[in-house]
């Protein structure tokens, strides 16, 4: 009686014998898929596999070979992706050997008689922080300026030492106020830096492009690529370190300040000065280890930025 009735039903819905014939084809089909996805299921090697109930113990083998020797960082290296890894919150390069500067002694030793100018963002001016936190002979010297994003300088006048840090140029994204007064652009700071082999510049750029069309941080990073090749033509002995931008929280503006528009900004600043005599500082690969989805990381991630800074130039 059901027969009949579908039978019906299909005369009625598809007079025409060609569309009767086509919709019997889909239904074959259709049915012979179901049966084919059924059977595969059930030869899925994890699917409907009784899971072990006696672990039994898994014995580590002591590895014989040792690791090949590696040189000593030095600027101008290439970095390899991952370029290292992290281990109880120290990070140890894959592609150089480092020298550890954790004593205060070590640091003003590789410090003295230097000049050392940190161009960029907020995530650079948290060296300043560190470091007057890490080395009590640095003093801070007031530059008279307006708010947090004023000019940095921290002074060691017994051993000459000089660290200062300055925003860059527009696009600057923040809430807070700041003076533009003397407001100047990475590559005309540049441009002012006579350089000597006890000179060397820290360059960041990225986390207030994001926002903004891709063409602008590349004419950006042109410029500062057009700039570092004339300091090197008056003073080859400077030493140019260029810090890669952090991963960061994603919880406001996640589309405008994504790490998706970092993470291709990375890949250009590569690209732009991959022929230049310059040390990479890889913060991206080190927030990832890290996992700190932070705009601007903990204490430890600063430091070892520092100490791969300190490796570079001393």
């Amino acid at each position: 009686m059901m027969e009949k009735i579908l039978s019906h039903r299909i005369l009625t819905l598809f007079p025409n014998a060609i569309a009767r014939k086509l919709l019997l084809m889909l239904i074959f089909i259709l049915i012979f898929w179901v049966i084919y996805l059924a059977s595969k299921d059930h030869t899925k090697s994890n699917i409907g596999v009784e899971m072990m109930k006696n672990f039994t113990p898994i014995e580590v083998i002591p590895c014989n070979k040792s690791e090949n020797i590696k040189k000593n960082c030095q600027i101008g290296m290439k970095t390899p992706f991952p370029s290292g890894y992290t281990l109880k919150k120290m990070w140890i390069t894959a592609f150089c050997k480092q020298i550890k500067f954790n004593e205060t002694k070590n640091i003003n030793d590789c410090l003295e008689r230097k000049l050392i100018y940190l161009m960029g963002d907020s995530t650079l001016r948290q060296w300043i922080y560190y470091l007057q936190k890490a080395v009590k002979t640095l003093k801070y010297f007031d530059h008279h300026g307006a708010g947090i994003f004023k000019t940095h300088v921290l002074l060691d006048v017994e051993r000459h030492i000089l660290i200062q840090w300055k925003k860059h140029g527009h696009p600057f994204v923040t809430k807070k106020l700041f003076s533009v007064k003397d407001e100047n652009y990475i590559p005309r700071e540049i441009d002012r830096v006579a350089g000597d082999k006890n000179t060397a510049i820290v360059i960041t750029l990225g986390q207030h492009f994001r926002p903004f069309p891709i063409n602008i941080f590349i004419r950006r990073a042109i410029n500062i690529q057009k700039a570092i090749e004339r300091l090197f033509l008056r003073s080859p002995e400077t030493k140019v370190i260029l810090k890669t931008e952090n991963t960061r929280e994603i919880q406001q503006n996640a589309e405008m300040f994504s790490d998706f528009h970092g993470y291709i900004q990375n890949l250009i600043i590569r690209d732009i000065f991959v022929d230049l005599n310059v040390g990479i500082i890889d913060a991206w690969d080190m927030t990832i280890a890290y996992c700190t989805n932070n705009a601007h990381p903990p204490d430890y991630v600063i430091q070892n930025q520092i100490g791969m800074f300190l490796n570079y130039i001393c």
